[in-house]
């Protein structure tokens, strides 16, 4: 697929896609972000190729790395636009089933384009990579490469799940999971959105929350469609909205969410709010508290004061706390899977401290806490709760139960808390957990 720029300009997409790849490797944002950016103005099916690309060369980074240091010992040292373009080229001859001389065809013509003088290396390159192999073998350096997952992290979930679970787990993560569409009830009515979706072309199945669809199949991403813009509808993770009905806000409670932006759940406790009661949305960054300004006034949210604040220090008290912390996203490699080769364990415990802290600060000031995170890891979701000593409030669970022990840590609570795995429940992988606030 070829995007044109000025109607004269032929671009092909895995040139765009090298740009989106450079600048998430440049600037550590996310794919959505950098597509806005390098490809916002072509069409959705431009974009739709151009997403497709990224995400999927993103997913098997480590083993498309591994074919091009083996035939470039100086990879890491070329252009950003280059690498990644090669990149591109290998997921192309290794995992799309393109012929190897066409990708390498495709990806020289690219790069003599913009620069000639890496056209023969690029063929170089990938003419080396069409005869190295990942050997089989059951070693960690061997899965990592062939579930395209980190090290650590297949030794970590072999230990969290055991091997069977964990290789399941990592296959999922190669998989894309279907989108999931919330109906906005401030703005319109599930039976009108429904209506308006099947008439686009756009095949739903209910979930067990009632505003709540999985997208089946679509002509058009749903995402694309006005009456997405007009905040009608949100996209959502399936285990993402039912963080806001955990929470079980009532018309008349306070309600604080202590790390709100972008504010997708802030905007769905205000939806089972009736747009009654009050919320306070705190974030730490002027610019996310800008833009959820703005989501805010989109999604016709009016019972939301938003708060640039501190979730660790500021100062409230409530009837209900959300603590929907900063975490490792873990859960979330199947739909951001950038996240998965840039992971710090030091900024990792940076993250626990943090989140105890959010916790411990929640707890003080609230009746009730809701703690989510969208991480599969121990330390950040059990070994919290553990941490504050607090009651936990058992949730209904239409997804798992928690982990009951890891290295020697037991959880006492795990029937009380829910979990929820891109292997088992086709969605994102998060924590739950409810806890009685010392306000009571």
């Amino acid at each position: 697929m070829s995007a044109c720029s000025d109607g004269r300009d032929v671009i092909p997409t895995q040139e765009i896609a090298a740009k989106v790849l450079a600048l998430i490797e440049r600037d550590g944002i996310s794919v959505k972000t950098a597509i806005a950016r390098v490809a916002g103005r072509y069409d959705y099916k431009i974009r739709g190729s151009v997403h497709a690309y990224s995400i999927e060369t993103l997913k098997r980074l480590n083993a498309i790395d591994y074919f091009l240091k083996n035939s470039a010992p100086k990879f890491d040292s070329l252009d950003p636009f280059v690498r990644n373009l090669l990149r591109i080229a290998v997921y192309e001859m290794k995992y799309k089933g393109v012929h190897p001389a066409l990708a390498t065809d495709s990806a020289v013509r690219i790069v003599k384009k913009r620069n000639g003088r890496f056209a023969s290396l690029v063929n170089a390159i990938l003419r080396k990579v069409e005869s190295i192999k990942i050997e089989s073998g059951d070693s960690i350096e061997r899965v990592a490469l062939r579930f395209f997952h980190p090290e650590w992290f297949v030794s970590y979930t072999y230990e969290l799940l055991g091997e069977e679970e964990a290789k399941k787990l990592m296959e999922a993560n190669l998989s894309t999971p279907p989108p999931y569409i919330r109906v906005n009830e401030l703005k319109s009515s599930i039976e009108a959105v429904v209506r308006y979706l099947e008439d686009n072309e756009v095949v739903l199945a209910p979930t067990f929350m009632d505003e709540v669809f999985k997208v089946e199949s679509y002509e058009k991403h749903p995402a694309s469609l006005d009456w997405h813009s007009e905040g009608r509808y949100v996209i959502q993770d399936l285990a993402s909205c039912f963080v806001s009905h955990a929470l079980n806000p009532l018309h008349d409670d306070t309600v604080v969410d202590l790390a709100a932006a972008p504010g997708m759940k802030t905007s769905h406790i205000a939806m089972l709010m009736g747009n009654e009661g009050k919320i306070i949305a705190v974030d730490n960054s002027p610019k996310r508290v800008r833009r959820m300004k703005s989501k805010m006034k989109q999604l016709g949210v009016r019972n939301v004061e938003i708060k640039l604040g501190d979730g660790c220090r500021f100062n409230f008290v409530a009837d209900k706390v959300l603590v929907d912390a900063p975490c490792s996203s873990t859960g979330s490699y199947s739909t951001q899977p950038n996240v998965k080769w840039t992971f710090d364990w030091k900024k990792f415990r940076g993250a626990v401290a943090v989140q105890r802290k959010m916790l411990k600060n929640a707890i003080k000031s609230a009746d009730e806490v809701l703690y989510s995170t969208c991480s599969i890891m121990f330390e950040e979701n059990e070994s919290n709760i553990n941490s504050v000593r607090a009651e936990v409030i058992e949730l209904d669970s239409p997804f798992s139960r928690g982990i009951k022990e890891f290295r020697g840590e037991r959880f006492e609570n795990w029937d009380k808390v829910v979990r929820s795995f891109s292997h088992l429940h086709n969605c994102s992988g998060f924590f739950i957990a409810k806890l009685k606030g010392e306000n009571q």
